[in-house]
């Protein structure tokens, strides 16, 4: 028994361990320094150690609203950032296997509106997609259980009970404030919510607080705010076109031990001995957490630039590449490859690009997704009358077989009138 114990402690541990190296991988350069800052506060073990050199030292730096240094047009080389529309159907291939489900998750992300709201009749998209009402609502649920929390709720009450439970609050009062006292909670009518529920207005207060942290509008953002970007590496050429890394460590925050509080646990005895070396223990995981974010995300780098040579070297096409493959050569989980290169970037001769840019999907044979638009893209421009559907067609004959829908998402995405648009703008006097 006491064994099975002990295992099941190291069990926990590791498991916590873990978790915090998951976090800092999914951390961008600001998420990460905040967090760092935080962490120092917590535990006097630890000591912040901030970034050799400034940020604003980069000789490029670039902002999320796209405000390009004035000597060069940044904006014709930057792919345009993974839209939430685009995260959240990664999220739904990565943590849902089954196909149907995932097909019918697909077109309900589709048809969210501007806020992440589930606004359709079930039954209705249901027998329009030729499901059953049972395999709709495992899809909707798939499509809920999604970041961010709230995404998919069919109304209000919906999204902030999703949000809840996210949170992991089990609380019965909160759930009943949200149902059916969000009103009263707006005209601050405590007393009626205390007559109403039975609760006393302590309780009802600190519902109140958790409620108003959670927001209505689950994929809701900021629009025009300057935040920029700090590219974890740069990929280089040189004469012989061979590529290396430069790894921009001197600007990124990092942790070590502090030096006077190890000194300080010579000098304890008994418990606050014994706090004070789980203290130094969480410090240590801590940095060690910090360690395995950079070797990781510097085992990704190399797994990019090894498929995608052509393109550093200055070849558009980008090849298939997935989470899964990278995630199987460095034998960790495809969520693990997913975080690590969510909201980071490389910078190379071609302009600042975000990591998740070089992991394309294969489609339609053994094209990426960047070679299918790019073909697209060029098949707008020799023929302005090319439908859809046409389209489509021509790239059936040139080996690549996807549908008159994908063509259109496709041209959508790349912001691409359609034919008929096409047509009139160019016989337009």
């Amino acid at each position: 028994m006491a064994q099975q114990r002990l295992e099941l402690k190291q069990q926990q541990k590791l498991s916590l361990s873990m978790q915090t190296i998951i976090h800092l991988l999914s951390l961008d350069y600001e998420s990460l320094a905040e967090y760092m800052a935080k962490a120092v506060e917590e535990n006097p073990a630890l000591e912040y150690v901030p970034p050799v050199k400034s940020p604003m030292e980069l000789t490029r730096f670039y902002s999320r609203t796209i405000k390009a240094p004035a000597d060069y047009d940044w904006r014709t080389n930057i792919p345009n950032p993974v839209n939430p529309l685009m995260d959240l159907e990664e999220q739904l291939r990565l943590s849902v296997h089954n196909e149907n489900t995932k097909r019918i998750g697909l077109d309900i992300l589709h048809s969210l509106d501007r806020r992440g709201y589930f606004t359709q009749k079930p039954k209705e998209m249901a027998d329009d997609l030729g499901v059953s009402l049972k395999e709709f609502d495992s899809a909707l649920r798939a499509v809920q259980a999604l970041e961010p929390a709230g995404v998919g709720a069919r109304n209000i009450e919906e999204c902030l009970l999703l949000q809840l439970k996210a949170h992991k609050i089990d609380n019965p009062l909160c759930e009943e404030l949200v149902l059916n006292h969000l009103p009263n909670i707006a005209k601050n009518r405590l007393k009626h919510i205390a007559k109403k529920t039975g609760a006393d207005i302590q309780n009802i207060e600190k519902c109140i607080q958790i409620i108003r942290k959670l927001t209505p509008t689950p994929c809701s953002l900021s629009q025009g705010q300057v935040e920029y970007i700090i590219p974890e590496f740069t990929v280089n050429v040189d004469e012989k076109d061979q590529l290396s890394l430069t790894f921009h460590r001197d600007y990124f925050p990092s942790f070590r031990p502090d030096a006077s509080f190890v000194a300080l646990i010579r000098q304890l005895e008994g418990d606050e001995l014994a706090y004070a070396r789980q203290l130094l223990n969480k410090a240590k995981q801590l940095i060690r957490a910090a360690q395995m974010r950079t070797s990781t995300i510097e085992k990704v780098a190399n797994a990019i630039i090894k498929v995608q040579r052509p393109f550093f070297l200055g070849n558009d096409t980008l090849y298939a590449l997935s989470y899964q493959e990278v995630a199987n050569n460095l034998a960790v989980h495809e969520s693990t490859i997913y975080r690590t290169v969510q909201n980071k970037y490389l910078a190379c001769s071609q302009g600042l690009y975000p990591l998740s840019h070089f992991f394309q999907r294969q489609v339609g044979g053994n094209k990426s997704v960047a070679t299918v638009k790019e073909m697209i893209k060029q098949l707008c421009k020799d023929g302005n009358k090319l439908s859809d559907q046409k389209i489509a067609e021509v790239l059936e004959t040139r080996g690549v077989s996807i549908s008159r829908r994908t063509v259109n998402k496709y041209r959508t995405q790349m912001n691409i009138a359609s034919s008929y648009q096409r047509k009139t703008k160019k016989e337009a006097p």
